[in-house]
């Protein structure tokens, strides 16, 4: 199982999951498709398990460290996102 936490809360999710399970954790969501940027997030740690950036996020040009959640899969591993 992977993990998705935040420097408060930590839930698990299936490897090979939607990153979109953040939600529960606080990021919002806007178009679920890589169009708005409404649910790009910096992730602090684990960047290295999720899936390689959609064509989407390098088009929005977000930087390293930022990524759109509507967009990854956790491959598996722990995933820390700049969350409160």
């Amino acid at each position: 199982m992977a993990i998705i936490k935040t420097t408060t809360k930590s839930i698990t999710a299936i490897d090979g999951g939607s990153m979109e399970k953040s939600a529960e954790l606080g990021v919002l969501f806007g178009c679920h498709k890589g169009v708005c940027g409404k649910c790009a997030t910096d992730v602090l740690s684990g960047m290295s398990n999720l899936s390689a950036p959609s064509d989407a996020e390098k088009a929005m040009d977000l930087g390293p460290a930022r990524r759109l959640m509507c967009q990854c899969v956790v491959k598996r591993g722990t995933v820390k996102l700049d969350l409160p």
